[in-house]
């Protein structure tokens, strides 16, 4: 669908609550409230058949009644009504829709079936976008719009946040309104029932205000319409992520809140760097690194320099960049002249360039000039300590016109407090990224490099790879037309595996057998020690079930196996169809 459908739901004039309350304790009083108390300049409907009034606001009976169609609905109603709201909010013309209520596929099979009618519904009216269901709800600061049941309202800023928890946001919003951090447009998405990361990016690539994208994902709907957004985002606004679910554990537990199965880490790693999106660890990560991308310089290379008037900093920087795999710059003979030159004669005469306890704003500013001239230096990392003879404020001012003159990034790390704030302040005014450790500073200037080297990822044509290998074309159409002509979802191991023999490329051998004796027979046709793997299209995750059994040495083993197995897969899963096990060979650690 177009992003130009996405308008009526972050720029609506018209916005319905439906399920508005005078309940303090309800979810349909808390985003009224908060519709009115941002500042909303368009109209707010509430509706609510049982009111006449909520809030001071005139509520009607129900979305056909309303004296203007709405842009945007908001539905915060119990999960079994969603369905016959979002038809009635169809017929009318509503053409934005976001969900708030809980109870769909999060919560089991009823759930899902009435996600399934959403969408039966929301495909008789073409243009209608949905956000949600599940999810806290959106900011658009800028306009005044907070559709949420959030506590605040952060400030207007450039950074667009969306994420399929809504408990993150809460938290996200708490500490943004601490550090006074602002927002473009904030997003809880849910389960994402329509509207996905993929649309958003999209959306807000062309958006004016935002300068970058924040994401915390733990699945993504459309791995075709995400990847292609993400790269021609990229290349002029930066993408972070963090990913959530990146072991099997903690896959499994954002499965159980959003009712979505989670990528494996590694394939969802390779496609963000594809993509151009910079990946993060820590949540505490997410907003540093987004700000910094959005307004630091990004360096051609990953080799630091770093000027400092005290060793231990020099050093734990230096340690930061090894740990990280950067590198500390090797500075050339005319640069270390240079500097003798320019420095007192007990100097480092090396890579930190240590400039003495007793450096004036002069000395700093001479002594970074110098070595980022260099063409083997790509940026510069200074470092101040607060001594006795140290001027943290003049030394700032020295740093920040000096950043003026070059290309190359600068970054800061102040250390102290009290008696650095001021220079802190100048720093950032002068948009030099500036920390309070040279750790923080290093990991920093490490998430620049990992940029530029995504964003010039994006802009390289893959080099063509000769092909070698004779695909066998109609093995391949034995195997899509038996697929197309199953109802499951999901692509079974044995037909992925047969797909990939097809083009030649080396499986592990899997037999499947349906049978306790056609396992015993595929394992002595293999040779022993082997391994049983549940065969169902509706079991995705076998070791949720007991569904694999390992390191089976002998007939008595494999049969034994094989009971196991299907017994625990149909007491666990009684709606799945069982069509057997696969075996395969035991690979030795």
């Amino acid at each position: 669908m177009s992003v130009r459908n996405l308008d009526k739901i972050f720029h609506p004039k018209r916005v319905a609550i439906v399920g508005a309350s005078e309940r303090r304790d309800s979810v349909g009083f808390t985003v009224l409230r908060n519709m009115i108390t941002a500042g909303y300049e368009g109209v707010v409907y509430p509706v609510n058949p049982k009111r006449e009034a909520i809030h001071g606001i005139q509520a009607y009976p129900n979305v056909s009644s309303l004296p203007k169609v709405p842009d945007l609905a908001v539905i915060c109603l119990p999960a079994k009504v969603v369905p016959g709201i979002i038809e009635e909010c169809g017929k009318v013309g509503v053409m934005g829709i976001l969900i708030i209520s809980a109870g769909f596929r999060e919560a089991g099979e009823e759930g899902k079936a009435l996600e399934q009618q959403i969408r039966d519904i929301q495909h008789r009216y073409p243009g209608m976008r949905i956000v949600g269901p599940n999810c806290l709800g959106i900011i658009v600061p800028s306009i005044g719009m907070n559709a949420s049941f959030a506590a605040t309202t952060p400030k207007s800023g450039n950074v667009a946040f969306l994420s399929q928890s809504g408990a993150l946001c809460t938290s996200v919003l708490d500490w943004a309104i601490q550090e006074g951090i602002g927002f473009s447009n904030f997003v809880s998405l849910g389960n994402a029932l329509d509207v996905g990361a993929g649309d958003l990016i999209d959306y807000f690539g062309q958006d004016p205000v935002t300068s970058s994208v924040i994401m915390y994902v733990e699945s993504i709907t459309d791995a075709r319409q995400f990847m292609s957004a993400s790269r021609a985002f990229a290349r002029v606004k930066p993408i972070v992520a963090y990913k959530a679910g990146q072991f099997a554990e903690s896959a499994k537990a954002a499965a159980s809140h959003t009712g979505a199965m989670a990528a494996a880490d590694d394939v969802f790693d390779a496609a963000m760097k594809r993509a151009g999106i910079v990946r993060v660890f820590d949540v505490d990560d997410m907003f540093e690194c987004a700000e910094l991308l959005a307004k630091g310089r990004t360096p051609s290379g990953p080799n630091l320099a770093i000027i400092t008037n005290a060793g231990g900093p020099g050093v734990m920087a230096t340690d930061a960049l090894m740990a990280r795999h950067g590198q500390l710059a090797q500075l050339s003979p005319e640069t270390i002249e240079k500097l003798n030159e320019a420095l007192p004669p007990f100097w480092s005469h090396n890579n930190p360039v240590d400039v003495l306890g007793d450096a004036a704003e002069d000395r700093y500013a001479e002594a970074a000039r110098i070595v980022l001239e260099d063409h083997g230096v790509d940026a510069a990392l200074i470092i101040l300590t607060p001594q006795a003879m140290t001027k943290p404020t003049e030394t700032a001012r020295a740093v920040a016109d000096l950043a003026r003159t070059t290309n190359k990034p600068i970054l800061a790390a102040w250390m102290g407090a009290a008696m650095v704030e001021k220079g802190v302040q100048i720093l950032n005014e002068a948009r030099i990224p500036t920390y309070g450790s040279p750790e923080r500073a290093v990991n920093a200037f490490m998430y620049l490099v990992s940029y530029g080297r995504l964003i010039t990822t994006l802009y390289d044509t893959p080099r063509e790879v000769p092909v070698t290998f004779s695909l066998d074309r109609q093995k391949l159409k034995t195997l899509f037309d038996t697929i197309l002509l199953s109802s499951s979802e999901t692509l079974s191991e044995s037909f992925s595996k047969a797909m990939l023999e097809a083009y030649e490329i080396p499986t592990t051998r899997a037999i499947v057998a349906r049978t306790a004796d056609d396992a015993v027979n595929a394992a002595r046709d293999m040779g022993h020690p082997v391994v049983l793997k549940i065969l169902s299209p509706q079991i995705t995750h076998k070791t949720d079930v007991g569904g694999v059994i390992l390191n089976l040495r002998d007939d008595e083993d494999v049969r034994a196996a094989f009971d196991k197995i299907v017994s625990s897969a149909r007491e666990k899963r009684p709606d799945a169809t069982i069509e057997g096990v696969t075996v395969q060979k035991m690979i030795p650690r």
